[in-house]
């Protein structure tokens, strides 16, 4: 167990696939860092095979205590979890291969977790950036932050409405981070599983921090507004809600949003009509026998392969 009160380091995690055109900005972000804090940087090369990891190679020198863990493809969520078993610090910055952190995101945010002991994750905004040359700008402008907001939430209720936070935006206890298991590897995206196991062990400390910034374009993103994100959406809450014991009427509101979820992709996308498979089982999910509930949100994910494939994670083993 890594104890925050004597080493408060910070150990960033960096899962990349194919994501060469953001390394110069993503690196830079973590490069412009302030706070008197250890820290490390583990970049987990998940099977890219853009050059990716040559990149790293040569950008990565001047961070210092930097390395570059290789495997074969298996997904962020796989990735996640490997980053997060070899992290030496208390505290986790996970870091989307495309997102750029804000010079003071990690030093409020590990503030925010100072002056909130009893929480397990500290969370602030997020913007977007057009360009590799406007988020340089961004970290080189040195824009105070301004004032925290910080008050402390009960953040599952709202996760099961709705996948509001991405990895890049939190600082975790890593202690937190490994008691509930890490991301789900059953599921390929490894964010939403993460934030709600965290959800159902503690409290989130919100900030009102500009934290990171997203790249505006949906180009080599998973949230390109296909169906991965919305099937791993209900996939995650399929497999949190088996092993969690939830009042149930927050499970039939989370079952009932997820169904409806499904049928409304598959009218948009596939032309699905009143009569279709998908109206049926979120008409079902209205109906007052809960204990179908998790057998009709299994069935929805489905809703979301009908005419373009989606990826599963793929364990493997350290190397």
């Amino acid at each position: 167990m890594v104890d925050i009160s004597q080493n408060p380091g910070v150990s960033f995690v960096i899962p990349v696939f194919n994501k060469r055109p953001f390394l110069p900005q993503v690196i830079a972000g973590l490069k412009a860092q302030r706070g008197d804090f250890a820290r490390e940087f583990i970049f987990i090369d998940d099977g890219s095979t853009d050059g990716s990891g040559a990149e790293l190679a040569r950008l990565i020198p001047d961070l210092g205590d930097a390395r570059i863990i290789a495997q074969a493809n298996a997904g962020p969520s796989v990735a996640s979890n490997r980053g997060l078993a070899e992290a030496r610090y208390p505290l986790v910055k996970l870091v989307d291969g495309d997102d750029v952190l804000l010079p003071d995101a990690t030093e409020r945010l590990r503030a925010a977790l100072d002056h909130h002991p009893g929480t397990v994750l500290a969370y602030g905004l997020s913007g977007t950036y057009a360009s590799a040359e406007e988020a340089l700008a961004r970290i080189a402008a040195n824009d105070p932050p301004g004032a925290d907001g910080a008050r402390i939430e009960d953040a599952l209720p709202g996760l099961l409405k709705e996948c509001y936070l991405g990895p890049s935006n939190c600082l975790i206890r890593v202690n937190d981070a490994r008691a509930v298991g890490g991301s789900d590897e059953r599921v390929f995206v490894q964010d939403y599983s993460l934030l709600l196991r965290l959800a159902a062990r503690g409290g989130f400390v919100a900030t009102s921090i500009p934290v990171v910034l997203h790249p505006q374009s949906t180009d080599l993103r998973l949230n390109d507004g296909g169906p991965q994100l919305l099937h791993d959406t209900n996939l995650t809450v399929v497999y949190f809600l088996a092993e969690h014991d939830l009042p149930p009427t927050m499970v039939t509101r989370t079952v009932r949003r997820g169904v409806t979820r499904a049928w409304l992709w598959a009218k948009r996308r596939e032309g699905a009509s009143l009569f279709s498979y998908w109206y049926l089982l979120r008409i079902a999910a209205y109906l007052p026998f809960p204990r179908l509930l998790p057998g009709l949100l299994r069935r929805s994910c489905a809703a979301f392969t009908l005419s373009r494939s989606v990826r599963l994670s793929r364990p493997v083993a350290p190397a």
